[in-house]
Parts: C-alpha cells; sequence; structure tokens
C-alpha cells in the first residue's frame, strides 16, 4: 500500500533554506497517518544512492526540497515510479514553477510555502506535464541548452549569494559582451541545419536563469519541445539585445526563432557543458532532447 512521501533535500539549496525546512516539513507531518522520509542529498549526482533509500511498492509521492536543480536531479525518479513528484521551492530561483500550469496562491514565508507544498502531495492534487530526455540516460523538466547561458549560469554561481536571482541577469549583460558563437549543426525532426549559434534552448517552460522569459511560447504540457534558436549577431547589438530577454521580449529580433518539435540532436566538436535546468554537466556530441508527454504528475 503506498502510503510513505519521501521528501529529498538539497541542504546547500538557498543558502539554507532547505534545511530549514525540514523542522516545518516534521510538524506538517505530525498529523497525518501518511509515513514520511526525510533524504538528504551528500553531493551533486547523488541519484544512485538517493533512489536506492527509496521503496517503490510504498511511494505515495515523492517531494524535493531545493531548487530547479534538485528537480531535474530525481524527475527520472518520478518517471520510473509514476508516482506524484513536486518540488518544495527553496532555492535561488525557482523557475519551474513558474511555468507549471494552475492558481497558486502568493505564499510569502518558509512556513506557509512548506505547509502548502506538503498538504498538496497528501491530498495528490497534481498536474501532468511533459519531461524531456536528453540522449536518453537523463531528464530535465524545463530548459536544457548550451551556448552562452552556460558561460552565464558559471559566472552567475559566485554571484548568487549576494544578488539570488538577480545574479543570472548581472552574468548575461556581462556575457553579452563577450562570449564567442559557435558552429553547430542541428537537426529538428529530422530536418538538418549549419550555423553559428550564441544559444540553442530546448524549452519546456518558459523561464530560466533567475525568471528570464527565455522562451516565451513554450507550453509545459503541450507535447512538444519548443526550440530557442539565436543565430550569430554582432556583439554591440547583443549588450542592448539581452536586457529584453527578461521580459521574453527578444522574439521581435531577426537572429532569434522559435520553433516547436518533439526532438532536437546538436551536434559539435570535443565535449561540451550543457545547461539541464541549472546543473551543468559534460556531454560529448550528439546531445538529443526528446519531449515525453505527460510523463509526470507533478504537484500543484
Amino acid at each position: 500500500m503506498k502510503t510513505m512521501i519521501y521528501f529529498i533535500v538539497n541542504p546547500t539549496a538557498g543558502s539554507g533554506k532547505a534545511l530549514a525546512a525540514v523542522r516545518r516539513i516534521k510538524d506538517c507531518m505530525r498529523g497525518p497517518d501518511t509515513k514520511y522520509k526525510i533524504i538528504q542529498t551528500e553531493r551533486p549526482d547523488d541519484y544512485e544512492r538517493v533512489s536506492g533509500l527509496i521503496d517503490a511498492h510504498s511511494a505515495q509521492a515523492v517531494l524535493c526540497v531545493g531548487g530547479d536543480g534538485i528537480a531535474q536531479e530525481y524527475s527520472g525518479l518520478a518517471i520510473s515510479l509514476g508516482v506524484p513528484y513536486g518540488v518544495i521551492p527553496m532555492g535561488s530561483a525557482n523557475d519551474l514553477l513558474y511555468s507549471i500550469p494552475g492558481n497558486k496562491p502568493v505564499l510569502k514565508t518558509l512556513e506557509d510555502t512548506v505547509a502548502y507544498y506538503v498538504d498538496s502531495a497528501l491530498n495528490e492534487k497534481t498536474v501532468l506535464i511533459d519531461a524531456v530526455s536528453v540522449n536518453e540516460d537523463r531528464y530535465l523538466l524545463n530548459i536544457g541548452g548550451c551556448g552562452i547561458d552556460i558561460k552565464v549560469l558559471e559566472d552567475a554561481l559566485p554571484l548568487k549569494k549576494y544578488f539570488g536571482g538577480g545574479a543570472y541577469f548581472l552574468s548575461m549583460i556581462k556575457n553579452a559582451a563577450t562570449y564567442k558563437d559557435e558552429a553547430m549543426t542541428i537537426t529538428i525532426d529530422g530536418k538538418k541545419e549549419d550555423g553559428a549559434y550564441l544559444l540553442l534552448a530546448a524549452a519546456n517552460g518558459s523561464y530560466y536563469g533567475g525568471r528570464m522569459r527565455i522562451v516565451p511560447p513554450a507550453v509545459i504540457n503541450d507535447g512538444e519541445l519548443t526550440l530557442c534558436v539565436v543565430k550569430k549577431m554582432p556583439r554591440i547589438k547583443r549588450i542592448f539585445v539581452f536586457p529584453l530577454v527578461k521580459p521574453g521580449w527578444h522574439g521581435a529580433l531577426r537572429e532569434v526563432s522559435y520553433i516547436n518539435c518533439k526532438s532536437v540532436k546538436v551536434e559539435f566538436q570535443g565535449v561540451k557543458t550543457v545547461n539541464l535546468d541549472g546543473n551543468l554537466l559534460e556531454y560529448q556530441s550528439p546531445l538529443e532532447f526528446k519531449i515525453m508527454k505527460d510523463a509526470v504528475k507533478f504537484i500543484i
């Protein structure tokens, strides 16, 4: 019988907020008959150990406590178990939740946020969303990509403790002036093209990098990827372009296009750092994203 809720906690998320949430989780779970287990991750890429601590037969739901990174890392667990899956948002940006459908209340305190999502898990309040397979060995729920966003993310990480989600925007402005575009081959639903690209983002959701609306047309439950393609442009133009990304106005530029598709393959030279919902991983060519319709029962 499925009577166990698992909480996977990233203890470093939100400069300690995720750890602070654990006490509130324990308070919220005192009353219900449902049992629970709290599992703290010990390092990035701790999937094998953590998944081994979860009993597939008793799992009623899995809730990650942290930000977008932990939601990506354990999305494959949700897909394999087929149980409701969600996030108690304790990260610096929590971009994924802005693309999840449904009316959510404004939650101003840590205590209210934890109580709301625990209650949703207990009552199995969910909505079906798509997922994206990455080379058929990892999964993401929001956005995966390569290009300038990698350098933006790398430069933003040391700034997050001072500026929170705003660190991504500051880093983007800097890299608009310094980043060099890359030659890649992309194949979209079987149609191939070569080019020099500033950014490629395979999107299930619309927001990343501190609520920057990088792919406004993306819908997280429409059964399609939305590929954002940003082609080579003069560096001086980038300085004026990238402030448009936050509100999602960059789509009017001739170098920017959005393409709905089922799969995207990206080919490149050597090894490339790839952004999967804020997690940076190394991949050799090719890199392939495929949509998975209605793959996750997401807790709202």
